[in-house]
C-alpha cells in the first residue's frame, strides 16, 4: 500500500467517525439547537374542578409529573429530532384514577399543524389545538374513566 493510499484510507476513516457523531448529535432528543424546524412548545391546560396529575416523556426525557389544579398548566419546549420522528405522550390521573396514556406531541401529526401546541383537559378528555390560522381539526382523546 502506498503513502497516498494510506492518507486516503485515514481520512476516510476520520471523515466518517465525524459523520457519525454529528448525526448521532443531531438525533438526540436533548440536543438544543433546531435542526429540522422550529421550536416546539406545548403546554397542557387543567380546565376541570379536580387535580389532574399529568406525566409526561418522550423515549429520551422523562420531563416529569405535575399535580395541576383547576386553570394550572404544564408547559415545555423541545426541538424535533433530525428524523422528524420526536413523540411525547402523557399519562393522566385523577387520584388514583387513569385517565388516560396519550400521544402529546407526535411529529408526524403534529410539526405542520402547531408549534405552539395547546391541549385542554376537560370533563370528557383532552383536546389538541394549534395556533394555526386557520385551525386545523382539534384532536380529541376521550377518557377512559
Amino acid at each position: 500500500m502506498t503513502n497516498s493510499s494510506k492518507k486516503n484510507l485515514k481520512s476516510i476513516f476520520w471523515f466518517t467517525i465525524t459523520i457519525m457523531v454529528i448525526l448521532s448529535l443531531i438525533c438526540s432528543e436533548g440536543y438544543k439547537i433546531p435542526i429540522t424546524g422550529p421550536l416546539m412548545k406545548v403546554e397542557i391546560k387543567n380546565n376541570n374542578t379536580y387535580i389532574l396529575d399529568v406525566h409526561c416523556k418522550s423515549a429520551d426525557d422523562d420531563i416529569g409529573s405535575r399535580a395541576l389544579k383547576n386553570g394550572e398548566s404544564y408547559r415545555w419546549q423541545f426541538y424535533v429530532n433530525f428524523f422528524n420522528s420526536t413523540l411525547y405522550f402523557c399519562e393522566f390521573h385523577q387520584g388514583k384514577v387513569t385517565k388516560g396514556v396519550f400521544d402529546i406531541y407526535d411529529a408526524l401529526r403534529d410539526f405542520k399543524r402547531c408549534t405552539r401546541c395547546t391541549w385542554m383537559a376537560e370533563t370528557d378528555g383532552v383536546y389538541g389545538f394549534s395556533e394555526k390560522k386557520p385551525p386545523p381539526a382539534a384532536v380529541f382523546y376521550k377518557w377512559l374513566n
